[in-house]
């Protein structure tokens, strides 16, 4: 499989066999989760049943980001609890998913829950020397890890910044907050560094640890985290564990265009999970979720949308007459030529879809 971390195509080799501990971002749940959510999870499913072929267990987790600034604002949008905001599209999201046959996930931890756990973890930080105190909230000293940037190639040194509204707040423009001090009229918790709130980063840094352990073996999501979400996650966990690497393998999943386009809430071009779902059809959506190598752009057309229900109904419909075929062979007496060749030609189609999947899950080859 392509591991992001190293650039290149590795063999698999689990840090714990047959054992396999995977955690994938999940979504932030303020709005109907869209297509692109969907290939993203498509993809990770892939590779556990893939994984599940070989005989490994797979340990896999995805978290809802249940606290976030875009759930307070749609909450003020709708003057609602900012609480139910995250119910509601997080049940959407789990039906969605249900929908198309994706293998539930081991758990689905949300932040909310883990407020302890994140503070101890920013605790450890502190006492480390890798964060320090703000007027407005707690932040990682980027410059303090050494391997900053190894996952995106960018280091802290370059002309960039994170949480632009703070930048007089900290020692550097491109340190990251652990912890968001209160704001008035916001959501808060009362914890020993503080009332207020974690950042983005230490949120999953936290989850994936506490249910995987100090290293793992597979951490997955969209290509747009990458930097600098899944870079700030190895340089606070590798800070406060000191094990490298953090994640063995990086899996990332590539972006969602429509008709050529970025899909954008600007571009008005999102389309809801269940909407794409009613609209080909639970397992026709889950054939073209792969029809596009999962670290390619995948383009969403209506021309190839139609082409491909076609594609999954003809494969349906062969495998069911090959299973007709099977069934009425005569088992008592050696196979005829025409039997013989019938099973050639299965045993070799499953020989070229079980290569491409084992290479690096190429499903434009196995389908």
């Amino acid at each position: 499989m392509y591991n992001t971390l190293t650039r290149k195509i590795e063999e698999f080799e689990p840090l714990d066999p047959p054992f396999v501990k995977m955690y994938h971002c999940g979504i932030t749940p303020y709005s109907e989760s869209h297509i692109g959510h969907l290939r993203s999870e498509v993809a990770v499913d892939i590779l556990r049943r893939t994984l599940r072929f070989l005989g490994y267990i797979d340990i896999a987790i995805s978290n809802f980001t249940d606290i976030d600034d875009k759930i307070i604002k749609r909450a003020r949008e709708e003057n609602i609890n900012w609480e139910e905001i995250p119910k509601r599209y997080i049940k959407y999201h789990l039906e969605a998913v249900k929908e198309i046959n994706n293998l539930p996930f081991y758990i689905n931890p949300k932040v909310t829950e883990h407020m302890n756990d994140i503070v101890n973890f920013v605790k450890d930080l502190i006492n480390k020397e890798f964060a320090y105190n703000g007027k407005y909230g707690i932040y990682f000293e980027v410059d303090k890890f050494e391997d900053y940037g190894k996952l995106s190639g960018r280091k802290g040194t370059e002309s960039w910044r994170q949480e632009d509204d703070v930048i007089e707040d900290k020692k550097k423009p491109y340190d990251f907050a652990l912890w968001k001090f209160r704001k008035p009229e916001e959501p808060y918790w009362k914890t020993e560094i503080g009332e207020g709130r974690p950042g983005w980063h230490i949120e999953c840094s936290t989850m994936s640890s506490k249910y995987l352990g100090e290293q793992f073996d597979i951490h997955s999501g969209g290509q747009d985290l990458i930097f600098p979400h899944h870079e700030n996650e190895i340089a606070q966990s590798e800070a406060r564990f000191g094990k490298k690497p953090w994640v063995k393998y990086w899996f990332h999943i590539g972006y969602v265009m429509i008709e050529g386009e970025k899909m954008s809430k600007s571009l008005g071009n999102i389309i809801p999970a269940k909407e794409f779902i009613k609209k080909v059809g639970p397992m026709e959506a889950r054939f073209y979720l792969i029809s596009t190598h999962y670290r390619d752009p995948l383009d969403i057309k209506e021309e190839s949308i139609e082409q491909y229900k076609e594609n999954y109904r003809y494969i349906s419909s062969t495998i069911k007459t090959i299973k007709t075929i099977l069934e009425s062979l005569d088992r008592t007496y050696y196979l005829n030529d025409k039997e013989t060749e019938i099973w050639r030609n299965i045993l070799n189609y499953h020989k070229e879809f079980i290569n491409a999947i084992l290479n690096d899950l190429d499903t434009t080859k196995a389908t």
